[in-house]
């Protein structure tokens, strides 16, 4: 995998993790705080799908051999969920983390 996928999917995981962290404080509720880390990683990782998409088409566009070498540009959509399903995951453990400390 390209190391500009891997650090824009990386940059998507960090922003969208603290903001569900944030949103964790004031008591919201889990589909709240998934609904927005899925909103976060959709718009981080299409803006940054765009902005490479027009940087070099070339670059992006080899067909190589790999797991996700061969999506190309699109491996960054397809990260979308999966880093979504990463924050829920981690929002659950620091969730069950802080409760077993408080009891």
């Amino acid at each position: 995998m390209n190391p500009v996928f891997f650090m824009a999917i990386l940059f998507s995981l960090f922003i969208s993790s603290l903001v569900c962290q944030r949103i964790g404080r004031t008591k919201a509720n889990k589909w709240l705080r998934i609904l927005a880390a899925f909103i976060v990683n959709s718009l981080i990782l299409s803006a940054a799908t765009a902005f490479l998409y027009k940087w070099d088409v070339q670059t992006f566009h080899k067909q190589t051999d790999g797991l996700f070498g061969s999506l190309g540009i699109l491996v960054l959509g397809f990260f979308i969920p999966i880093n979504t399903l990463v924050n829920i995951h981690i929002m659950e453990y620091f969730r069950n983390k802080t409760q077993n400390i408080r009891d």
